[in-house]
């Protein structure tokens, strides 16, 4: 038998995924007419660690001040900014698709996005050895 590798069970750092439409069944088509893909950071990458920090930090900083009490207006558009803004942080790039991840996110009518790609970070399974999308 051979030797135990960890490394053999560690999560990959990237894995691309290719999008769907709003309908959620089509493969959604970019530039070219090619399939638009999206290559995200694992959970376990050090892009996604800092990710996962940085928004773990503002839904805490949220949290707090509405325990004191303390409620903020815009409480609703800064969760909708730190959301988009967290999903920006695990994407490495687009693939057929020329906008700014951030831009992207930020845009309500491009939800099904945000909940696509916010799903595949949320699955282990697209970062395993030998995968490489959903």
């Amino acid at each position: 038998m051979g030797e135990f590798n960890l490394s053999d069970y560690e999560l990959q750092d990237t894995a691309e995924i290719i999008l769907k439409d709003a309908g959620g069944v089509n493969e959604m088509r970019g530039e070219g007419g090619e399939p638009v893909k999206v290559e995200i950071y694992s959970p376990g990458s050090p892009e996604g660690v800092k990710a996962m920090h940085r928004a773990s930090r503002a839904a805490q900083m949220r949290m707090f001040r509405s325990m004191r009490g303390e409620f903020d207006k815009n409480d609703a558009v800064n969760a909708d900014r730190e959301r988009a803004e967290k999903l920006a942080s695990f994407t490495k790039r687009f693939v057929n698709f020329p906008i700014a991840p951030l831009d992207v996110y930020s845009n309500p009518r491009l939800a099904y996005l945000s909940d696509q790609v916010e799903a595949a970070v949320g699955k282990y399974a697209n970062f395993s050895k030998g995968s490489s999308q959903s």
